[in-house]
């Protein structure tokens, strides 16, 4: 079976752009259109393909004029190639750009003439008529891209967002606790997982089932369904409360129109009697549940919704407001208590509500609803942040050549994010502050809060093709959002893979070839500075703090080859890898020690997903289920070899492994059963658990020898 895995293939999705963007078309052969569509108040850029002259937007040469012909007065921005138009009132427009605006004057040159048209944008919210305005805004947009068949590609950043800082060394599991607990980004807020133990029950979701066994006696205890195709995707426990959070969609008919939408809920069961789990409350809100967090004894939920609003097309009556959920009772927030985003770039809503869980029964569900973003999430122990991407695309015009619609192009030149701080304070969520940097961040990893200070890691440009121009930067924000210190330009043509944040350090890893680790020190946050860099083979998709002086990194050994006919070489992944990072000397960082797994096409979900990492700090052991594949003779061709988990010593000292609890391949088996492929791994007291949707098994936990195992 082949498992070739190569680096560099972006995820590229049609979007609808909505700042600095248009889609091209070409009105007959000899002339070449640009049709543009902004909203108020925000320029249109363009570039052409040759130089302007430097006063061509002053003499005449570049006008703009509206529908009657006339010239109206526009702030004109020309830098060499590149053109921007601003200070448009709503209209429509014509950009004419005259053969004498060229800086040279070949005969193809051509009069140019491009159809600008700029719209309203809604900048406050008072009436269900104004959010009506704001989402047909959008739809404007969106039907003149789609009008033009014309379409701008982004390539979207692999997704798949504390005073206690990010550095979980494990001591939320101290040495004296009786059982594992999840491997969350910050000590002390829980995010939630698909398998979690209270030290006596493991739960674990299955499909629509969570499924509840006796640690001790591996007796399954409950199957309990939450609801007919309903599909839970976090469990937390909080004393005898299990809590359950899931996504769920809402088909409604309203002939002649048909609507649906997504809502996220969370289920609280008093699971006292494990054998007989109480549903206490279900509360939910609008929208794709992004993630949960809870702090103490406060739950945080926050989703993102993007109402149908192309149904404004045909239905003006369409209902666009959020609505909460508490039981069967659904509430419709009144657009009054719609909160408007600074620079409110996207046709959607940010939901985020707060709930205390010590009494669920009877308090608050409190929920606050931001129109206008979403991304990456981020939580301290005084704030959640959202990381929102923006990419703005100008079109390139050609002059003097013919030109088709299939040809056209669009380039990246503006690549920025928004981040907004939202604060809260138990069940109080308030935004707080705003503010942007250059490029965009990884994941959840990328932020941290650190004495009262942001610190976030991004990606400008783009790592891969023949125009690649990224380059990577760490940015210092104060509690306003307001940058204060940056270390920028790091890794030319690369982009960040991980990132992790241990007291005043800050340690990245980038890549395109091989794997730089840069050590950089945010001590003085208006002065930070690289200490120190390491270039190895291969990356890390995790990092993670063994001590002080030492981290684990997670990630792929590589291989590069030149094809025949490539420009530049390609990147193949090989075995999954292990990296012991001594980082003592700050300036002098170290790979102490590599432990490379199998060959090209083994993997472990630890890769993308940092609950997946076992840790039991009474032994010092980390862990992670894997399923592994052997290269052969054969080229391109694998030969699986087995899935389960394996469990190592980590510790200054090196790296060891300690039990290969692999199940072999069956003969003629090609490749792994994704029921039986291990999902998590687990400890109570001296008994280790590997739990995969199939089932769940019990080993020793000195031995590791096999105990018990219990089918679902």
């Amino acid at each position: 079976m082949k498992k070739d895995k190569i680096i560099g293939v972006g995820l590229v999705l049609s979007l609808i752009v909505i700042v600095g963007v248009s889609s091209l078309f070409y009105w007959a052969k000899d002339t070449v259109f640009a049709n543009g569509l902004v909203f108020e108040g925000e320029g249109y850029t363009m570039q052409f393909n040759q130089a302007l002259k430097a006063d061509s937007v002053t003499n005449g040469a570049i006008t703009v004029t509206d529908t009657a012909g006339k010239v109206v007065q526009a702030k004109l921005t020309l830098d060499a190639k590149v053109l921007t138009v601003e200070n448009l009132k709503a209209g429509q427009y014509t950009l004419t750009v005259k053969k004498n605006a060229y800086a040279k004057a070949p005969k193809l040159n051509r009069e140019q003439k491009i159809p600008l048209e700029v719209i309203q944008k809604v900048t406050a919210l008072k009436t269900e008529a104004d959010l009506k305005a704001y989402f047909k805004a959008y739809l404007a947009i969106e039907n003149t891209r789609f009008n033009n068949a014309g379409g701008v590609k982004e390539e979207e950043s692999a997704d798949v967002a504390s005073e206690s800082s990010s550095e979980n060394k494990d001591s939320a599991s101290s040495p004296g606790s009786s059982h594992s607990s999840t491997n969350n980004q910050v000590e002390g807020i829980e995010e939630g997982d698909i398998t979690i133990t209270d030290g006596r029950y493991i739960y674990t979701l299955v499909d629509n089932k969570i499924i509840i066994v006796d640690a001790k006696s591996l007796k399954l205890v409950k199957r309990l369904a939450v609801g007919k195709d309903i599909y839970p995707t976090h469990l937390m426990k909080h004393n005898d409360l299990l809590i359950v959070g899931y996504t769920t969609y809402i088909q409604t008919q309203k002939e002649p129109y048909y609507d649906s939408k997504s809502v996220s809920k969370v289920a609280f069961y008093d699971v006292k009697n494990a054998a007989n789990p109480t549903l206490v409350r279900e509360v939910g809100h609008d929208g794709d549940m992004n993630n949960m967090r809870k702090l103490g004894n406060y739950l945080y939920v926050v989703s993102s919704k993007t109402p149908n609003y192309w149904m404004l097309r045909e239905n003006a009556e369409v209902e666009l407001r959020p609505a909460t959920y508490d039981g069967d009772d659904e509430k419709l927030l009144p657009v009054d208590q719609i909160r408007m985003l600074p620079q409110s770039n996207e046709p959607s809503y940010l939901m985020v509500s707060a709930i205390d869980v010590s009494n669920v029964k009877s308090n608050e569900w409190k929920t606050e609803s931001f129109l206008g973003s979403s991304g990456q999430m981020y939580m301290s122990e005084q704030a959640i942040y959202i990381a929102s991407r923006n990419v703005h695309f100008w079109p390139e015009i050609g002059i003097g050549r013919e030109t088709t619609m299939s040809s056209s192009t669009s380039t990246q030149r503006e690549d920025e994010t928004t981040i907004y701080k939202i604060a809260v304070d138990k069940t109080t969520i308030n935004m707080s502050a705003q503010g942007k940097v250059k490029g965009s961040v990884l994941n959840q990893f990328s932020m941290d809060e650190h004495k009262g200070y942001i610190r976030i890691a991004t990606t400008e440009g783009n790592a891969w093709g023949t125009e690649a121009n990224s380059k990577n930067h760490l940015f210092i924000l104060d509690k306003n959002l307001k940058q204060v210190g940056a270390v920028n330009d790091l890794a030319h043509g690369e982009r960040i893979y991980s990132a992790r944040f241990m007291g005043d350090k800050a340690y990245l890893v980038t890549f395109k070839e091989t794997d730089p680790l840069f050590v950089i020190d945010t001590k003085d946050p208006r002065a930070p500075k690289v200490l120190g860099e390491l270039k190895i083979p291969g990356f890390s998709n995790y990092l993670h703090p063994i001590d002080d002086n030492h981290l684990l990194g997670i990630g792929y050994d590589t291989e590069v080859r030149m094809q025949e006919g490539s420009k530049e070489p390609l990147v193949f992944t090989k075995g999954m890898k292990l990296s012991l990072f001594d980082v003592t000397d700050f300036n002098n960082p170290k790979e102490q020690q590599a432990v490379i797994i199998g060959g090209r096409g083994t993997y472990s979900p630890v890769q993308y997903d940092h609950k997946a990492l076992f840790r039991d700090p009474r032994n010092d052991y980390y862990g992670f289920p894997i399923t592994v594949y052997a290269e052969t003779d054969e080229e391109d061709r694998l030969k699986y070899e087995g899935t389960g988990s394996q469990i190592y010593k980590v510790t200054a000292s090196g790296i060891t492994l300690v039990a290969d609890l692999l199940e072999p391949a069956r003969p003629g088996e090609q490749y792994e059963d994704a029921y039986n492929v291990v999902q998590r791994l687990l400890y109570v007291d001296d008994e280790f658990y590997a739990v995969s949707r199939l089932k769940v098994t019990s080993y020793d936990g000195k031995t590791f020898k096999k105990q018990q195992m219990l089918g679902f």
